[in-house]
């Protein structure tokens, strides 16, 4: 009897997996890939990604994530996303992607920039012991130093005498100069081994500080001489307050993204700090480092196209900004209603702006012999070609055009070309301190090509000149209609009114190429805007 239900379970099994009619399927049974890594990316940042790259078709059918990224879109042949702000330790998010009845799954460390976590470092790992972890409380955010008091305490240790064996120091970022010496000010409690610096001797600490980034290292040992730990960490001190508005063109605010993020990215401190809309579409960020930043919009089908950039200079305790949204991203700026009010004589778009109350850099002897003329016009545009460019000359005002390029139906290619040129690279070394012009572009509507970079024109001394160039295929997206291209170039001429910066964007109906040339991407030096394994910097 067994071995006759054997059998039968067997002529089952065959017959099933020959498909003799008897049994139907809706469809091909779902498959489930393995979890593939991504390369790290950084925090607020607005990421897109490759399908091709990732193995997986440009039509994929929709993407679920989960941990620290809410948001993320499928679209134009990319995986867009966007991070949250740096917390001072590494995050991690996961992103499940369907294609047809095939599910893929990828995990991406977001990588902290500015860690908060106290390092540990001993001799003694290799006899299996580590020093136990530093608990210190009375930071705030990205262990920027307040006023409030200042607690060190070692998890786990307790009733050991670490009185007078025991130092700290705050030195600059290089750890090359002692600037403070915080045995002078903390004090010792034995009843768990902590120490603690009050508020009002915090106070005398951070007023012998200069704004910006510092070194905190702290040794605690036991007077027998039996325990010993070390620890590094960065500490900030940072006072200003960057406060800003998103507005139209007429200057209106725009109140229809309440809920929605502005990314900050410090590019020399390496701040990365997000902020929410509120219902007047304002936003602010405490704490916040002198250096240059750029601020963006976070927008998924428009990455790095809202933006701005802006220097924060030593000495300021308030700062004001403003980002302008452009029409013709889908975003609703109230234009209908102004348009209904009459516009003052003579009046003109809004630009994006920064006021703050610190004292800009002293102004620069550049001898008029280092001084070019203006370059020569690009060639005007044609049926099949347009040229999208901005030169920033003002001080500290940013300048930008919107990119807005229809690819006729039937075409087989777009031939895309990114330059930028800076007078700067002409400003003798001790001249160019912290005038280091901005510059960013970013082209949406391109299948399967993240086009979106920014960076500081000091990368170009020597050159003055950054060029990319890329030949894109778009002959499945113009099969039956036009393809629509958007995006913007910008430019900020920062610390002075000399030397400005050109940034542009060149669009070309057809490819002129070779057949046996591939990609054919020049790039002199780039900050690449999303991780690209093709990229020589990440931004």
């Amino acid at each position: 009897m067994r071995i006759l239900i054997a059998i039968m379970f067997l002529v089952g099994a065959v017959l099933s997996a020959c498909g003799d009619g008897a049994q139907t399927q809706s469809g091909p049974s779902p498959t489930l890939a393995g979890k593939a890594e991504l390369q790290d990316v950084k925090p607020a940042q607005m990421v897109s990604l490759s399908l091709k790259e990732l193995g997986l078709p440009a039509g994929a059918d929709k993407v679920t994530p989960s941990g620290a990224v809410s948001n993320a879109l499928l679209k134009d042949g990319q995986l867009r996303f966007s991070t949250p702000g740096d917390t001072g330790k590494d995050q991690e998010a996961s992103f499940e992607i369907k294609s047809g009845p095939t599910t893929s799954q990828f995990h991406v460390v977001i990588r902290s920039q500015r860690p908060t976590s106290a390092e540990a470092y001993d001799d003694s790992t290799d006899n299996g012991y580590s020093s136990p972890d530093l608990i210190v409380d009375g930071l705030v955010a990205n262990n920027v130093m307040t006023g409030a008091p200042l607690t060190f305490r070692m998890q786990g240790v307790s009733t050991l005498d670490l009185k007078e064996q025991s130092a700290g120091r705050i030195t600059t970022d290089g750890n090359t100069t002692i600037l403070v010496q915080l045995e002078k000010f903390w004090s010792f409690n034995p009843a768990d081994s902590s120490f603690s610096i009050s508020g009002p001797a915090m106070q005398r600490i951070l007023d012998t500080l200069p704004k910006g980034s510092f070194g905190m290292h702290l040794y605690f040992a036991a007077k027998d001489g039996e325990f010993a730990a070390s620890y590094d960490m960065q500490v900030n001190k940072a006072e200003t307050r960057l406060s800003g508005n998103l507005l139209s063109e007429r200057g209106d605010p725009v109140t229809s993204l309440a809920g929605r993020e502005v990314l900050l990215n410090g590019v020399n401190t390496q701040t990365r700090a997000v902020a929410i809309l509120d219902a007047n579409g304002a936003f602010a960020f405490e704490h916040v480092l002198p250096d240059v930043y750029f601020l963006t919009l976070s927008d998924l089908h428009y990455p790095n196209v809202v933006s701005t950039s802006f220097p924060i200079y030593e000495g300021s305790t308030q700062a004001k900004v403003t980002m302008v949204v452009p029409p013709g991203l889908g975003i609703d700026t109230g234009a209908k209603a102004a348009a209904q009010r009459v516009a003052a004589p003579g009046s003109s778009a809004v630009r994006s702006s920064v006021t703050q109350d610190g004292k800009e850099p002293p102004s620069r002897d550049i001898p008029a012999s280092k001084r070019s003329s203006p370059a020569a016009p690009l060639p005007a545009d044609g049926d099949d070609r347009a040229v999208f460019s901005v030169t920033a000359a003002e001080q500290d005002r940013p300048v930008s055009k919107n990119i807005d390029f229809e690819v006729p139906a039937g075409t087989k290619s777009v031939d895309v070309r990114m330059t930028v040129l800076t007078e700067e690279s002409r400003a003798s070394a001790k001249n160019r301190g912290t005038h280091v012009d901005s510059w960013s572009y970013s082209v949406v509507g391109l299948p399967d090509s993240g086009l979106s970079a920014s960076g500081l024109v000091d990368q170009m001394y020597g050159t003055g000149r950054i060029a990319e160039r890329a030949c894109v295929n778009v002959s499945e997206q113009t099969k039956n209609s036009a393809l629509k291209i958007s995006g913007s170039v910008s430019a900020t001429n920062i610390g002075d009114d000399l030397l400005p910066t050109t940034t542009t964007v060149e669009l070309t109906l057809e490819c002129m190429r070779s057949k046996s040339s591939s990609t054919n991407l020049e790039v002199v030096s780039a900050k690449f805007l999303s991780p690209n394994k093709s990229s020589r910097h990440g931004p």
